[in-house]
């Protein structure tokens, strides 16, 4: 399934939701920027309702529909913005939804420590995996993002360590210590690297 499809389902169910006033993309694919890494940026407009709430219940919704295999929400972006992280794919592990919640009035009613209690850790560094595996994949500068996720895994200094050797390394961590419902997602980034190119 290609990112546009992949996207055009999810709003398609998003807008049957009771409280989901207009959903709409943005990000890469509104503007046509998007490649083979994208994932799909969702905003929904649930006026009239606590965003903030909302936002707790959108991977239960999901699942009623979809094969929902892990979310992560982030807590660094509450209470400005709310949003969570969504994978359904696990085919292509960067097909994933970034969805937004927003609403006029917008509520702030839940803190960065609610979100950060509901969140997985391993969900939560899988996450930052797939992001920084996009980037260097990209050609994008990402050395700074990615010591941070290495440190998540190892707690130490990484300053010497190549992102090739920090990519290997927090992949293989990742494998050793996946649930047995992660692995086929985890599985699926090899599809995507070059092994010539020694990652993986």
């Amino acid at each position: 399934m290609q990112i546009t499809d992949f996207a055009e389902t999810l709003c398609q169910y998003l807008k049957t939701l009771p409280h989901v006033k207009s959903c709409r993309l943005y990000g890469s694919l509104a503007n046509g920027s998007f490649d083979a890494f994208s994932d799909a940026d969702i905003e929904l407009d649930v006026s009239g309702t606590d965003n903030s709430q909302f936002l707790l219940e959108i991977p239960e919704l999901l699942s009623k529909r979809f094969p929902v295999l892990f979310y992560d929400y982030a807590p660094s972006l509450a209470p400005e913005k709310y949003l969570v992280t969504v994978a359904i794919r696990s085919e292509n592990p960067f097909m994933l939804a970034d969805i937004a919640c927003t609403a006029n009035p917008f509520y702030q009613t839940v803190s960065q420590q609610d979100l950060k209690k509901l969140n997985n850790e391993f969900d939560h560094i899988l996450k930052l995996f797939s992001a920084n595996l996009k980037h260097y994949l990209r050609g994008m500068a990402c050395r700074k993002d990615m010591r941070k996720m290495y440190q998540k895994f190892f707690s130490v200094d990484s300053e010497e360590i190549s992102q090739k050797e920090m990519l290997n390394k927090s992949y293989h961590c990742l494998l050793t210590n996946a649930p047995q419902d992660r692995l086929d997602y985890l599985r699926s980034f090899e599809r995507y690297i070059d092994r010539g190119n020694g990652i993986f």
